[in-house]
Parts: C-alpha cells; sequence; structure tokens
C-alpha cells in the first residue's frame, strides 16, 4: 500500500503540501505521511496528532446531530423549519424540510454566491471575521435573496443550509450550537483533540491556516479570512485519529440508532459535482463497484478530505493548512483504497 500511495503523491507533485495524510483501520495506522509546518514564523512542524481546521467537513457533525435529535423523536425528515424557527426566515420557501436542508435541495441561496467580484473581494471588510460569532448572525446574510431554483428540483450546495440547521439544533435542545455539538458527540465518542477554536487563540499542536499573499509574496495565517469561531457549515478543528474515531461512531451505532444510520447513508438527491449522491450530509460515491461514504471541506488555508470505505474499514483523512488543489490526489486515492 505504501508504495502505492507514494506513487500517487509524486504524481500529485505538490511541492507546497502542508499537513497529514492518514489512512487507517480499527484504530491501526496503515499509511501516514506528515510535513510542512503548524506554525511557520516558529518553525514548529505538523505532527500526526495535529489538530486542523475542516471547513465544511464539519456539515458532518451538524448532520450527525440532527440524525441524533430525529432518533430522539424530537425532530422528522419532513418537520418543516417555518414550525420550528421564530426567526425571520424572510424569502425562504415555507415547505423547506429537514431533509431539504440535509440534501442541499432547498433551493436556498448559498450565502457565500456573489455576483460581484468586489464585493466577494470586500466580504470580509463589510463583515468583519470578529463578528462571525452565532449562527444567527449568518441568517441576514442570504434570508432575502431569491431562491437559486424551485424546492427539491436538485441537488446544488449552499452553506445556508447548515446554517439553518445549525439554528434548528439550537432551537430544540436549548444549547449553543457547539456546546451541543461538544455534549452530544465530541466528549461520547472520546474525541479529546476535537473542537471549535477561535482562529486567533489555537490551542498547543493546533496547525495555523496560511494562504498566498499576492502582494507580499509569502504564506500569511489566515485569521483575516475566516470567521473568528466555527458555526454549523464549517469551522471545526480535529485531527486524523479523531476523525477516525467519528467513524466508528457511525457505524458502530454510538451516534444514533441502526434504523438512523441506514437513513443517514442512503443515497438521495444526485450530485453531479462529484458524480454521486447526497445522504443526510454525507457523500455516497461508488468506485470500482464498492461504496464510499465521504465529504470534504476547504478555505482559505484549509483543505479536507475524509472517507469510509464499508468494505474494508479503512478511513482515509487529509488535512492541510495550506491551499492546495487536492481535487484529483484524493480521487485517485479514493479508487486505490478501493482495491486494496
Amino acid at each position: 500500500m505504501e508504495q502505492k500511495i507514494n506513487d500517487l503523491f509524486t504524481k500529485w507533485d505538490e511541492e507546497n503540501f502542508s499537513g497529514v495524510i492518514s489512512i487507517s483501520n480499527n484504530g491501526k495506522t496503515l499509511y501516514e505521511k506528515v510535513a510542512g509546518y503548524r506554525n511557520r514564523g516558529e518553525r514548529l512542524p505538523n505532527q500526526p496528532d495535529t489538530a486542523f481546521g475542516i471547513a465544511s467537513g464539519t456539515k458532518l457533525f451538524t448532520a450527525a446531530a440532527i440524525c441524533q435529535l430525529i432518533d430522539q423523536g424530537k425532530l422528522t425528515l419532513g418537520s418543516k423549519i417555518h414550525n420550528i424557527l421564530t426567526l425571520d426566515l424572510g424569502n425562504i420557501n415555507k415547505d423547506v424540510t429537514i431533509l431539504h436542508l440535509l440534501t442541499h435541495s432547498s433551493g436556498i441561496a448559498d450565502y457565500l454566491d456573489f455576483d460581484d467580484k468586489e464585493i466577494e473581494t470586500n466580504f470580509f471588510d463589510t463583515h468583519p471575521v470578529n463578528n462571525w460569532i452565532s449562527n444567527e448572525y449568518y441568517l441576514p446574510l442570504f434570508n432575502q435573496r431569491p431562491k437559486a431554483f424551485e424546492l427539491g428540483e436538485k441537488m446544488d450546495y449552499s452553506n445556508s443550509n447548515f446554517i439553518l440547521l445549525g439554528l434548528v439544533i439550537e432551537k430544540i435542545s436549548g444549547m449553543c450550537y457547539r456546546e451541543h455539538i461538544k455534549q452530544n458527540i465530541l466528549i461520547p465518542l472520546g474525541m479529546t483533540r476535537t473542537g471549535f477554536h477561535v482562529t486567533n487563540n489555537l490551542p498547543a499542536n493546533t496547525a495555523i491556516g496560511y494562504t498566498w499573499d499576492k502582494k507580499a509574496e509569502e504564506y500569511v495565517g489566515n485569521y483575516f479570512r475566516l470567521p473568528v469561531v466555527g458555526a454549523a457549515d464549517g469551522g471545526l478543528y480535529t485531527t486524523a485519529h479523531d476523525m477516525a474515531i467519528f467513524w466508528q461512531g457511525i457505524f458502530t451505532e454510538k451516534l444514533f440508532s441502526a434504523n438512523m444510520q441506514k437513513q443517514f447513508l442512503l443515497p438521495r438527491t444526485f450530485f453531479e459535482d462529484i458524480e454521486g449522491h447526497m445522504g443526510l450530509g454525507v457523500f455516497v460515491s461508488e468506485k470500482n463497484g464498492q461504496t464510499i461514504y465521504w465529504h470534504d471541506g476547504g478555505d482559505s488555508g484549509v483543505v479536507f478530505c475524509t472517507a469510509y470505505f464499508p468494505a474494508s474499514g479503512n478511513v482515509m483523512t487529509i488535512l492541510l493548512n495550506v491551499g492546495v488543489r487536492l481535487l484529483d490526489f484524493q480521487d485517485d486515492l479514493m479508487a486505490l483504497l478501493v482495491t486494496i
């Protein structure tokens, strides 16, 4: 396995690789590659147990929390968000359900989609990163936008869907979203190196994300390019080891029942971008006749992908703290791992 993966890495030819690539099975590490620095200024190297931001990988945790609430009888997939939330939902279709949000089929515009390049460039100037504290802060960024498509017409990825799911979690649980994830997923599973950290006050052995500054011609920390703390659509920090624990929690029914697990993993809306389907917040793909459950994430100085291979029980996790193009490498690696 090691030589085959190393050959893929050589083919990828990414000179700015900085992070961790891990393949494991039931707690045993099968392959591991670590390079780069978690802190460039102090020349602190990345380590196998370094925690990295995972951007949209956070959606797996939001989806799992929603599935727990469904399993407990506090929600259904058919529950309409207008019947749950008392906030101003503006132009959001009154028939949007939990299922629509989990499968990105709601037609709700993504708050990160911009028609104007200037607005995109100056986004965090007009919305300073220190204001992004709560899920509710995000709501005015999309609740008045026109629909992107008709309800249920198709699947089109939108971060806004998961902000709404975070608000639903808070409404039903009576807890802050981040605390709910901690109490109901991280602590029960023993994911001790995972959490929502403030970007300018990261704990020890946690990687700063770096993005290329064209003017300065050097890598700089991503502090001013990300919300100061994560929300329901992104911003969690974790390690390769903890991601393996998370997948084990899904497949050993530690997070929810066997029936809920089936619902979580069931392929639903087709997602053209990955030539696969959406489960309940998880991507479902097939390679060489084998099913893969996975999710990825990317933001300024953050690149992430994790996958579970049910035929073998292998877990793949890639955590990077420098923005590089990962797609071809992760696809090639997943295609290889279904043959092992």
